[in-house]
């Protein structure tokens, strides 16, 4: 046979190996997809089978045409590459299903979980971006205080195949000097302990923006909880129902302590309809606490914020009585979740109107946003979002900046960027937050989402008042607060009602005569000086609910006199 016969030959040969690698490589793919779909579970059966059928007949076509009708050069080079494109499409596919299974999974079970989460730190400036660069260098533990997550977080990086040099210290501000002076390339850090770090007193107020995250280990303990039932609905798809979403003012895991609710909102959610009306609430709203096993005596006043000392359950029954409404369910997040969340997102969209801007915040002394539209990260959008300093408005203008950044956020999620963004925002979410809605209402919510395509219409309501001074319960001393509004806590909870019944908010009309937008002499600016936060005072008999982190505590002058 001629040379060049064998040599042609040799060519078809390779390129029908080639075109039956991608065959076996797309029904493997095919398979695979059908399988963690059917065991995520959270498509309805006619969107399974239908998913299944389309897969199946295009891997069928895609096989036909290039292994039998596509016979001439380029005719086979298309066809491969619609094979190669197609196997990419799917192994992008199983990676997004896994994700969303292996987010789940995570999710639901934080009713019954408790995490530990430990991460490896650098300064800001390092050069070191991710784990793979921590080869050769030098990471400072303190394993007497935190030995087991400290073990856990070096063994993970071990399994990475990372070579590194650890330095351990005696004390927490010992391995900080060491961080702070470049003595260490890196620490590992407990995330229960960033609070303590945060404190102005601690010496490293600006340790949140001066470092960042390069890797994470988190670690779940079962554990048993009865103190947050859900006053669930018979059908999470078709009965409207009330969330309450509180922001805890803390860092590092959510699961370790309870602490001050920073915010608190409502969101009211009818499946029928399609809407979702956000109602804010002030952080220092001055309301009657409810105490979980009588902690506190009858008509007991005090700032809202201050209730999440007992427990999310216990603000979720003070702000019903205090609006008479029934929530049906909690999540709570803290300050971690909402810089972990919008860094996965690679950032939100915020538009500031005239009376929102700030000069410089005042909760880390950074440069604040000026009129005008911005790109900003977790950091930049936590702090817009606690911020009342900077305003005339105060607490009433915080509340709005809150639903500012929560629209953000939504926004970004169902953007294209999200495509791109997706594994790490699954990441993100699987410890952003603790919830008592259960693991099947979530499945079922999803399930009727995903089946009627739901576009929905988000509104908005923000309860506003003057400030005033109160004793307050917890400090057992006069502190600034937000009085109650309470022709603007009927208009709230008449707009709820209407929600739920399956009307528009907007049919109550607000007779308050608060606005809902800030007036443009509203943003009066801060000078953002560093002083302490807002600190509960040591309360002997309430050992356990309000100081659980810490041996002992102060009241500042801050608390007794702002």
């Amino acid at each position: 046979m001629p040379k060049k016969d064998v040599k042609s030959k040799k060519k078809r040969k390779s390129r029908r190996l080639l075109s039956k690698l991608l065959t076996l490589i797309m029904y493997v793919g095919v398979g695979l997809l059908i399988y963690r779909v059917i065991e995520l579970n959270l498509l309805p059966t006619n969107l399974v089978v239908l998913l299944a059928a389309i897969l199946i007949i295009l891997a069928l076509i895609v096989t036909l045409i290039l292994n039998f009708k596509a016979k001439k050069f380029f005719s086979r080079l298309f066809m491969g590459l619609i094979a190669l494109c197609m196997c990419i499409g799917l192994g992008y596919g199983n990676y997004f299903v896994y994700k969303t299974n292996h987010t789940f999974d995570k999710v639901t079970s934080l009713a019954t979980s408790r995490a530990t989460s430990t991460s490896i730190v650098v300064l800001k400036d390092s050069k070191i971006k991710k784990e793979k660069d921590l080869n050769e260098k030098t990471i400072g533990t303190i394993l007497e205080m935190d030995k087991q997550p400290t073990e856990r977080m070096l063994k993970d990086l071990e399994s990475d195949r990372v070579k590194y040099v650890t330095a351990n210290y005696d004390s927490l501000d010992d391995m900080m000097q060491a961080f702070y002076n470049k003595e260490v390339d890196a620490i590992c850090l407990n995330e229960k302990y960033r609070d303590m770090l945060h404190d102005v007193d601690s010496g490293y107020f600006t340790f949140q923006t001066d470092s960042r995250v390069v890797h994470q280990n988190v670690h779940y303990t079962k554990v048993q909880k009865n103190d947050n039932p859900s006053d669930a609905v018979n059908d999470i798809t078709s009965d409207a129902f009330t969330v309450l979403v509180s922001g805890n003012d803390s860092y590092g895991t959510l699961q370790d302590s309870n602490t001050r609710s920073d915010a608190n909102l409502l969101l009211t959610v009818n499946p029928k309809t399609g809407t979702i009306l956000m109602t804010s609430i002030p952080r220092d709203y001055y309301v009657e606490l409810v105490c979980p096993d009588n902690a506190c005596p009858a008509d007991s006043y005090d700032k809202l914020t201050h209730s999440g000392l007992m427990g999310i359950k216990s603000t979720e029954e003070t702000i019903e009585k205090a609006l008479n409404i029934n929530i049906n369910y909690n999540v709570r997040i803290n300050f971690s979740s909402v810089v972990n969340l919008v860094d996965a997102l690679d950032g939100i969209d915020l538009d500031i109107k005239k009376g929102e801007e700030v000069d410089i915040f005042y909760v880390n002394s950074q440069p604040g946003l000026s009129v005008g539209k911005h790109h900003v990260d977790g950091e930049t959008a936590l702090a817009f979002a606690r911020e009342r300093h900077a305003y005339a408005d105060g607490d009433n203008q915080r509340v709005r900046n809150q639903q500012k950044v929560f629209k953000a956020m939504f926004k970004r999620m169902i953007s294209p960027k999200m495509i791109t963004n997706y594994g790490k925002f699954m990441d993100a979410l699987a410890v952003a937050f603790d919830t008592n809605i259960s693991g099947d209402e979530v499945s079922d919510f999803v399930k009727y989402q995903l089946t009627q395509m739901k576009k929905w219409k988000i509104e908005s309501y923000a309860i506003a008042s003057d400030g005033d001074e109160q004793f307050c319960y917890s400090s057992q001393s006069y502190a600034s607060v937000v009085k109650q509004n309470k022709v603007m806590n009927k208009v709230a909870r008449k707009k709820i009602q209407a929600v739920l019944d399956g009307k528009s908010s907007n049919t109550v009309k607000d007779t308050s005569g608060y606005s809902q937008t800030p007036s443009e002499d509203n943003a009066v600016g801060n000078k953002a000086e560093l002083q302490p936060e807002e600190v509960t005072p040591y309360i002997p008999e309430y050992e356990e609910q309000y100081v659980p982190q810490y041996e002992e505590q102060y009241v500042s002058e801050e608390e007794v006199y702002n």
